[in-house]
């Protein structure tokens, strides 16, 4: 990720010992640890929004193909056409 090697890492590790203190370094390293948590969390939240849209944005893309080819699935027109128990209701009447 930012290509760090061991050397690096020891080093900024003893010139992180030096600045902040023995007694400093622990707390750090838990606010440090809280905020890469809470970067964690937000960004997991966000990958799933964004999965949730493309999905979404799949079945509408699904749907206007689907459409494009005329293809009977087999569920009824509910605004064209009355149904069968209304039709039976107007003949009875």
């Amino acid at each position: 990720m930012f290509d760090i090697g061991w050397t690096e890492m020891v080093v900024l590790g003893v010139v992180a010992l030096l600045v902040l203190g023995p007694r400093e370094l622990p707390n750090m390293l838990r606010t440090i640890g809280r905020y890469v948590k809470q970067a964690r969390t937000v960004a997991g939240e966000f990958r799933a929004q964004l999965d949730d849209i493309s999905n979404e944005i799949d079945a509408q893309a699904q749907l206007k193909k689907m459409a494009e080819k005329d293809l009977d699935v087999g569920l009824p027109d509910l605004f064209d056409e009355k149904s069968d128990a209304s039709k039976d209701k107007d003949k009875s009447t």
